[in-house]
């Protein structure tokens, strides 16, 4: 009797340890019309994290026509909540940050600053990778001679990310 008690507890106690996911950090790629980012995302609680991106954006046109294109970083708190209950791996997220940036093709206002908020969905496959959709809305102050204030409203943007 003592053995089958033990066995259970046992085989009770395995089945936890498989059925467990780790929380794991990310890198990989986001890509929209207006953003194309490398990303890396920081696990700072069982449902909370950092999100890290770096890369190219577009901020509109300046008064010539010109697209703006230049470099943005930028971190983002989210918020992650599990849609496990309708299929295995599925998540969706709130995030607020902050973001600098570099415009140089802008006329007025090359450096700034800016205030983000984002939400999203995202699927973790049975393997190391994760996809995800997500739309990032922000606010920018451009400084500079007639300083400048952007409304960004992105397209939504897909990521590619490999679990660490």
């Amino acid at each position: 009797m003592k053995k089958l008690i033990f066995i259970l507890i046992l085989a009770t106690g395995m089945v936890g340890t498989l059925n467990a996911q780790p929380i794991r950090n990310a890198l990989g790629l986001r890509m929209g019309y207006d953003a194309q980012d490398i990303t890396y995302q920081q696990h700072v609680g069982a449902s909370d994290r950092l999100e890290l991106t770096f890369g190219l954006n577009t901020l509109g046109h300046n008064q010539a026509g010109v697209l703006c294109r230049g470099f943005a970083l930028s971190g983002m708190y989210q918020w992650v909540t599990d849609l496990s209950s309708l299929t295995t791996g599925l998540k969706w997220y709130l995030g607020l940050g902050a973001a600098v940036l570099d415009h140089g093709s802008l006329t007025v206002g090359k450096y700034g600053a800016g205030v983000l908020a984002q939400v999203g969905v995202e699927y973790n496959f049975n393997s190391p990778w994760q996809l995800s959709l997500d739309y990032r809305p922000g606010f920018y102050w451009l400084p500079g001679s007639g300083n400048i204030y952007r409304m960004s409203w992105n397209v939504p943007c897909v990521a590619l990310r490999y679990h660490l």
